[in-house]
């Protein structure tokens, strides 16, 4: 498809404004079984969305063939356009002064045969299989390849792409002691091949899934609690939509009108880092053309800022923040965090365990879709992981639920860990240890 033709196509049939958003995405997916390939899949995928305002309307359409005829496409997209009873404003964006340069990296993953993945991903269930005698179960070995590029082109000038690059490897073992058996999963992504380590992955697994053996409740009580940075991030990722300006509009926050004031220990400083360099998902642009950058959310406990896509911004009378992202091609731009991470303390996970007397660790947090409250910040969950007596594990918990608020126990934080990690979707904490949360068990 010619997409300059197709802009200029739109103005002799009465566009205002037309922009055209093509994300081409190629993957690769294998995994294994009992020693044997069950899966290998390749896919190269290309999909448009066009949007245009035909008589001050916004209207979309999403193709999978770009060599669709111009005239049917925009007839099709003009129809939607009157269809439409909307008195919303609507803006199709002509550029950011400057844009950052991301320097691209040689990821190696295309210098790999397909032979070679299979071979890393039939290691790695050896591996676990080997490593304990109770592993009697490797479920699921798997790699997954993903390359993508996005391009927005617009009538207004726009043209600009971008790209990410990753793999993953995921692996889940179950284990069987007595009459107990447990299972667990972990993933590790990772922006070059090289950096993929079966030996690694096949430990922790290994080492999470035994952890979890025997485990029991612990009796009903107020307990300091120390959050390991996944479930934490699980945690923070279900609030995340506190700091939308979507969700501000819609007064489905509680920081509505907060700028300035504290909200949270000022030992939080909350950052959304679209450039971090260890990301996957690193955007110099959002779905909407405008440049990212760097801001502070919260900032020593103070909240700073909401973030804001093009209508949250007009709507504030401010400017976009670069968070205007669709869930999916097809979709519409909403707001969205991107490497929204809490950042780092000063000590490690081991320094938390060890300053704690009596508390638990929670590695593990479950049902957080149904148990959480994300206008109101209220949650209650599911949890396993760890008791602490005198600065040590002690032993696996599970059956218990931990409930509170989460601006209220961002409040009452003790100490935030060192060991910051950005997961795959875009949301990264340390462990952090808060001062008490209720606990119910036994």
């Amino acid at each position: 498809m010619n997409y300059q033709s197709l802009i200029k196509k739109s103005q002799t049939m009465g566009f205002s404004d037309f922009e055209i958003y093509v994300d081409h995405s190629k993957a690769i997916s294998l995994s294994v079984f009992n020693g044997h390939i069950d899966k290998n899949t390749i896919s190269d995928n290309k999909t448009i969305s066009v949007r245009g305002i035909y008589q001050g309307k916004m209207a979309y359409l999403t193709i999978e063939n770009d060599q669709e005829d111009f005239d049917y496409l925009l007839t099709t997209l003009k129809n939607n356009a009157l269809s439409l009873t909307s008195d919303e404003e609507f803006v199709i964006f002509g550029g950011s002064d400057s844009y950052p340069q991301v320097q691209a990296i040689d990821s190696g993953f295309e210098k790999v045969t397909i032979d070679k993945k299979v071979e890393m991903v039939l290691s790695l269930e050896k591996h676990i299989k080997a490593l304990d005698q109770r592993i009697v179960f490797v479920p699921y070995c798997g790699y997954s390849e993903v390359k993508q590029s996005i391009t927005i082109i617009n009538s207004l000038g726009l043209n600009l792409t971008k790209a990410n690059e990753y793999a993953y490897l995921v692996a889940q073992a179950v284990a069987k002691e007595n009459d107990d058996t447990q299972s667990c999963f972990d993933v590790e992504v990772k922006l070059r091949y090289d950096d993929l380590h079966v030996e690694t992955l096949a430990k922790k697994v290994v080492d999470k899934t035994l952890a979890k053996l025997n485990a029991s409740p612990v009796a009903s009580k107020n307990y300091p609690i120390i959050f390991e940075r996944e479930a934490m991030g699980d945690l923070f990722n279900t609030f995340d939509s506190f700091f939308s300006g979507e969700a501000a509009i819609k007064k489905l926050t509680p920081l509505l009108n907060k700028e300035g004031e504290k909200i949270m220990s000022d030992k939080i400083t909350i950052v959304d880092d679209p450039l971090h360099r260890d990301a996957i998902n690193l955007q110099p642009f959002d779905d909407e053309g405008v440049a990212c950058y760097r801001k502070t959310v919260v900032e020593k406990g103070v909240f700073k800022t909401l973030l804001h896509n093009l209508k949250t911004a007009k709507y504030f009378k401010t400017t976009s923040t670069g968070n205007g992202f669709k869930p999916s091609v097809a979709a519409t731009v909403n707001v969205s965090g991107t490497n929204l991470l809490i950042e780092p303390g000063e000590k490690t996970l081991a320094q938390l365990v060890s300053e704690t007397q009596e508390g638990l660790l929670i590695t593990e947090l479950a049902g957080l879709h149904a148990g959480a409250n994300p206008i109101t910040g209220d949650f209650s969950a599911q949890s396993s992981g760890f008791l602490i007596k005198d600065g040590k594990i002690d032993r696996p918990v599970n059956l218990i639920v931990v409930s509170g608020n989460f601006l209220k126990m961002m409040n009452d934080v003790e100490s935030v860990g060192s060991d910051l990690k950005l997961g795959y979707n875009g949301i990264g904490t340390p462990s952090i240890k808060f001062v008490g949360l209720q606990v119910s068990g036994k």
